[in-house]
């Protein structure tokens, strides 16, 4: 009985031992890994790659390697605005004119024949039936007549006779006949029965207007001529490129009808007024055409070089257009970043003028500016979005933790841990 106590005993010391054995080491296991998860969880809060405090953001150099960081400096710069147009050829409006008759009769023959043809200056174009020429030739021969049979004649009737035959001859050259012709008269005592009419203007025939045989009278348009040896471009300027537009400046232009050739012209007119459909305004520009290449209603393409001078400029990926303000990131160090608000000018050649807001020598975000001002929105909200980057972190965000109650002064807000890069396929990233 003694013995059967004794066996009794030793198991309950037995069990009881077991049991506070058992008790120990999950105690001891508990408190360890409660530690090591607070150690974990301070070291993702005191190490995040990307950190927020208004509108500076820091970036280490896993997240900026990850975002693909790039950085220029602003530097004062000579840019030349390019704008790259189309046009068309038009004529010359003031090359433009009509050959007109100054006598009456019948066109018995027309020396140009269609419309294209090329007439010079005091060039013969037709021969008409004149009964006023008839008339004229046959006063000024009686008016020569008469100075030559009264040269003895009194003072008086000498200079009577003297003018009435430089009436006769100014008659003849108000009709348009050559000095030529009027010597050939006085020389053969002959008057002709047909008048040759010479081209008062010369240029490209754009329309024969008289047929053989029609009667004209004093004034009417025989042809209508054009000169091409200059022509005008009409080019249409956006309204946001017409303030560097102005009159002298140089313009070039290319044909697809002519490959690898280009032609040059200056402006000469700028039209006042807005084209309310295209938003563009016309410009004229005067362009010399010796050979004739260029044709009247011809397409073209024109090119004008704006020089906007030295100014300070920064690469045109820089800039962050919000709409109503144009923001750039400024490097104050190789890992902090801030924004700022500048007034910009002119974009040309990839860079942008900075009219106000940024100093030469300044360092500004050229790639993945969107991305900084993000985490700068998700910081101004107070985002947790997650510790780590690159798939090293383990558990989900965490509140940052409030502040200290030995602080006598206000609160100071927290740096916010922001959301890294995605995690790799396949990582554990459940929770904490």
């Amino acid at each position: 009985m003694i013995e059967k106590l004794q066996a009794k005993k030793k198991l309950i010391i037995g069990v009881t031992a077991g049991v506070l054995v058992i008790g120990g080491v999950g105690y001891y296991y508990t408190v360890q890994h409660n530690k090591s998860a607070a150690v974990d969880h301070t070291s993702h809060q005191t190490n995040a790659p990307v950190m927020a405090m208004g509108d500076t953001v820091t970036l280490d150099a896993k997240a900026r390697q990850l975002a693909g960081v790039q950085t220029a400096q602003a530097v004062v710069k000579s840019l030349a605005k390019e704008v790259k147009t189309t046009g068309k050829i038009a004529m010359n409006e003031s090359g433009r004119t009509y050959i007109t008759s100054r006598v009456e009769g019948r066109v018995d023959e027309l020396y140009v024949t269609a419309d294209g043809e090329t007439i010079a200056p005091g060039q013969a174009i037709a021969s008409v039936y004149s009964p006023t020429y008839i008339a004229a030739q046959e006063e000024y021969l009686l008016a020569i007549e008469s100075v030559q049979k009264l040269k003895n004649a009194s003072k008086d009737v000498v200079q009577i006779n003297s003018r009435l035959r430089d009436a006769a001859r100014r008659k003849l050259q108000l009709l348009n006949v050559s000095d030529n012709d009027i010597a050939h008269l006085e020389h053969t005592r002959q008057p002709k029965d047909h008048m040759t009419i010479y081209a008062q203007f010369g240029g490209t025939v754009l329309e024969k207007q008289v047929l053989p045989g029609a009667f004209i009278m004093p004034g009417d348009k025989l042809y209508s001529l054009s000169d091409l040896a200059t022509v005008w471009l009409y080019a249409d300027i956006y309204e946001k490129d017409i303030a560097g537009i102005t009159p002298g400046q140089p313009v070039v232009v290319t044909s697809g009808a002519y490959p690898g050739q280009t032609f040059t012209g200056n402006v000469t007119f700028i039209n006042p007024v807005l084209d309310d459909a295209t938003r563009t305004v016309k410009v004229r520009v005067e362009m010399a055409n010796p050979t004739g290449k260029l044709k009247p209603n011809m397409f073209v393409n024109a090119n004008v070089q704006i020089p906007l001078g030295d100014s300070l400029v920064i690469p045109e990926s820089s800039l962050l257009d919000t709409g109503s303000r144009k923001i750039v990131f400024i490097a104050q160090s190789e890992d902090t970043f801030v924004k700022r608000e500048v007034v910009v000018g002119q974009h040309a050649d990839g860079y942008i003028q900075i009219l106000s807001g940024l100093q030469p020598g300044e360092t500004v975000v050229t790639a993945a500016t969107f991305l900084i001002d993000s985490q700068t929105k998700l910081g101004s909200l107070g985002s947790h979005a997650g510790h780590g980057g690159g798939g090293a972190a383990k558990g989900a965000a965490t509140p940052a933790p409030a502040p200290s109650s030995s602080n006598s002064g206000a609160a100071v807000p927290a740096k916010t841990p922001l959301a890294p890069a995605a995690p790799a396929a396949g990582s554990d990233h459940s929770g904490h």
